[in-house]
């Protein structure tokens, strides 16, 4: 897969005569002098979250990132996430029961939909003379909600809610793959293409870009799914007596199970390009840069959330139906043994080449960029090549430059400590027309220290741009004053959002007791966003030693039924979180009420959150208490049995029997007598799935794939179906 020596000599060649007639600019730095061609992507959901990456949180912030990019780097396409967001936020049912994450989409939803950002960010391309293309996931549409990143993760695609058959299934036809709808049913095609046609045609953009990983934890083993009928029709096409289902598989006929499964990706591919091309617009495909021939797995996962799907890129290339292919980032060896394969295999073809590469400018890239490849740099504030906005040398003068671009470069070096001054030569920049230098200043002004000018990070938290207001809370958390904990509760009156709270919340608790009595006052305030901030802070109070002061308040909020249920399951966080600090008698009354409320509460939220939090007190509680603890969390679960009428009876069962399974011999052994009993299908159900599928949070539980096979034989009851949420 390797370029052969001769090669390489001759792209050298190439490259050093091109360089020596000063058409490529080698320098690690290229672009206002060079000529360098650069494509850039930005992910938005993570900058919508690390508020330390470049922010995308207004028209005026997006213009200027474009605008650096075009002017610094000479970039010439935008890979667009925030599409992918857009659309989510239209096809998408997203559910409540988790705080920090339904937050975290409501943020969005005011940004993508009252701010319009997404209709900012082409048209920002376009006057910066870059094409712009959505950037999405080939096979992500959410997942089950018992499922994911967090439980529960309430989030999926109306299309898999509506027709769960169109969803990857395991091989006895009851699990399903979280994430991906199958293209093996044409309908479903013809759906999800009307979809991608009409939001290309709706904002405008040139094209269209897949990743082909799963964003959850929900596969098992590398094989369980992919059974669906018209695959099994398929693969017998070549194996007739083999049953995909039962037999035993050949490493060939596994190989193709893959491609079958790939060949339906193929067909999708080939409908959408075939669409696209009608209305001008391309079709760009992400490959792994270790295994291109397959889906890729999630980043540092070892297994592909889909299963093996292969991609087969070839006849992509082969039928035209691709217009652009894109090395994933990876090792960089794998990388550019994987651009040799497809500079070989796309010699003469009408498709464009694309590498992601940390370092876009490093030489070793040049015979590619040579031959035709773009590197794909990454918008964020950590290394990746571009990070300066603008590559003239700085100095004190340059503070008073014309060019935005500079002044900001001038305080992002004073930040980091590369150009020395004093603070107050930054802090007049708190007042500067450009939203990017105003922001930045925030940051400087922590860096330095600045404690003589703690009024202008409080006034930067009533900026008109939320970026700036965000940035002034959160370097609040590093330099304060007396009235720095009543002007954040007071900011919050104006911008309760997500980010913005996390930076308050970070703000406050690092002020640790110069902020307690200002939380107590803000836990009766009417704002509900100060409530909150309040409730979380005093959480970081508590773990930073003020465990007395804290824990009363978030007693009492938690307890609170007429208090809003954000704020109650937040409190209960806090409690749960700080248990192991806690005396014997204070964990014995959280135990309490984190029982009654598991039992008694009409808030869901807070009903399941108090379930997660008796399995976490396990460690802390004498045999007496974990025995009623147990009692009280075995009698939730057998609430979602035959006949729920629960609004969580699709995933609350997952976070109850998760505490169940904390308490050992004694919660498994009552998740088996449950399973067991032949009167409630559901309940049987549930619990062999709590027990013998087990999910959690964050990471995929792996198993041997004959040994699940084996206790789905010894162990599945009956499956009673699926459950709409």
């Amino acid at each position: 897969m390797k370029l052969n020596s001769t090669s390489r000599l001759f792209s050298l060649a190439v490259v050093h005569a091109v360089i020596a007639a000063g058409l490529l600019c080698p320098d690690t730095h290229a672009g206002e002098q060079g000529v360098m061609p650069l494509h850039v992507f930005c992910g938005t959901g993570d900058h919508l979250w690390v508020r330390e990456r470049e922010p995308v949180d207004s028209p005026a912030v997006i213009e200027a990132m474009l605008e650096w990019m075009a002017k610094t780097y000479r970039i010439k396409r935008l890979y667009w996430r925030g599409g992918q967001t857009m659309m989510w936020d239209k096809h998408y049912r997203i559910g409540k029961e988790t705080p920090l994450q339904y937050d975290w989409t409501a943020w969005k939803h005011h940004l993508y939909n009252d701010l319009k950002i997404n209709e900012a960010a082409v048209a920002a391309a376009k006057r910066n003379g870059m094409e712009v293309f959505l950037y999405t996931g080939l096979f992500e549409f959410g997942v089950q909600p018992d499922i994911g990143i967090v439980g529960p993760y309430l989030f999926e695609d109306e299309l898999r809610i509506e027709h769960p058959e169109w969803c990857p299934v395991d091989r006895w036809g009851e699990r399903r793959c979280p994430g991906p709808i199958s293209f093996c049913y044409p309908e479903a095609r013809k759906l999800v293409i009307e979809r991608y046609v009409d939001n290309l045609e709706r904002y405008g953009y040139d094209g269209i870009n897949f990743y082909t990983y799963v964003e959850n934890c929900g596969i098992r083993y590398v094989d369980e799914f992919g059974f669906n009928q018209p695959i099994v029709d398929e693969f017998n096409k070549r194996y007739p007596t083999v049953d995909l289902r039962k037999d035993k598989l050949t490493p060939s006929q596994k190989t193709h199970w893959y491609r079958c499964r790939g060949r339906f990706v193929t067909d999708f591919l080939r409908e959408l390009h075939t669409a696209l091309a009608a209305k001008g617009k391309k079709l760009s495909m992400i490959l792994d840069a270790k295994e291109p021939d397959y889906a890729q797995p999630w980043w540092g996962k070892k297994i592909a959330g889909t299963g093996l799907i292969h991609m087969d890129w070839r006849t992509w290339v082969a039928e035209g139906i691709v217009d652009e292919l894109w090395v994933q980032l990876g090792e960089t060896a794998n990388q550019r043994e994987t651009l040799d394969l497809l500079l070989r295999e796309c010699r003469g073809k009408p498709v464009k080449l694309t590498v992601r590469a940390v370092s876009p400018f490093d030489t070793g890239w040049e015979p590619y960029v040579t031959a035709g490849v773009t590197p794909i740099a990454v918008i964020t504030w950590a290394r990746n090549g571009i990070e300066r906005f603008t590559l003239e040398p700085t100095s004190l003068e340059t503070l008073r430059s014309s060019d935005w671009r500079l002044r900001l470069q001038t305080v992002a070096d004073i930040e980091t400590g590369k150009l020395e001054a004093d603070a107050a030569v930054v802090a007049p920049l708190a007042k500067d027309p450009h939203v990017l230098v105003r922001r930045r200043v925030m940051y400087a002004l922590a860096a330095l220290e600045a404690t003589d000018h703690v009024s202008v990070l409080e006034e930067g938290m009533f900026d008109a741009e939320s970026s700036v207001r965000i940035a002034a809370a959160g370097a609040l958390a590093k330099v304060d004053g007396a009235n720095s904990p009543a002007r954040i509760l007071s900011a919050l009156e104006r911008d309760g959002y997500f980010q913005m709270k996390l930076a308050c919340v970070e703000a406050l608790g690092a002020m640790k007791e110069r902020s307690l009595s200002c939380l107590l006052r803000g836990m009766e305030s009417p704002v509900y966003a100060v409530r909150e901030v309040s409730v979380r802070a005093l959480y970081a109070l508590g773990k930073a030693g003020l465990l007395d002061q804290a824990y009363t308040p978030l007693r009492t909020a938690m307890l609170n039924r007429q208090e809003d249920e954000r704020v109650r399951y937040y409190a209960v966080d806090g409690l749960v979180s700080l248990r192991l600090q806690l005396a014997a008698a204070r964990q014995e009354q959280l135990a309490d009420d984190l029982m009654t409320i598991a039992d008694e509460d009409l808030s869901v939220m807070v009903q399941l959150h108090a379930a997660w939090g008796l399995g976490h007190m396990y460690g802390v509680l004498p045999s007496s208490l974990r025995d009623k603890a147990l009692s009280t969390l075995t009698e939730g679960f057998r609430e979602y049995g035959d006949g729920c009428h629960r609004p969580d009876a699709a995933f609350g069962w997952r976070v109850v029997g998760n505490a169940m399974l904390q308490y050992h011999s004694a919660g498994r052994n009552a998740l088996e007598q449950m399973r067991a009993q032949s009167r409630d299908k559901w309940l049987a159900w549930l619990a062999y799935e709590v027990v013998h599928l087990p999910h959690r949070s964050s990471r995929i539980v792996p198993v041997d794939e004959r040994e699940a096979i084996e206790t789905h034989e010894k162990y599945a009851p009956s499956f009673p179906g699926y459950r709409r949420w």
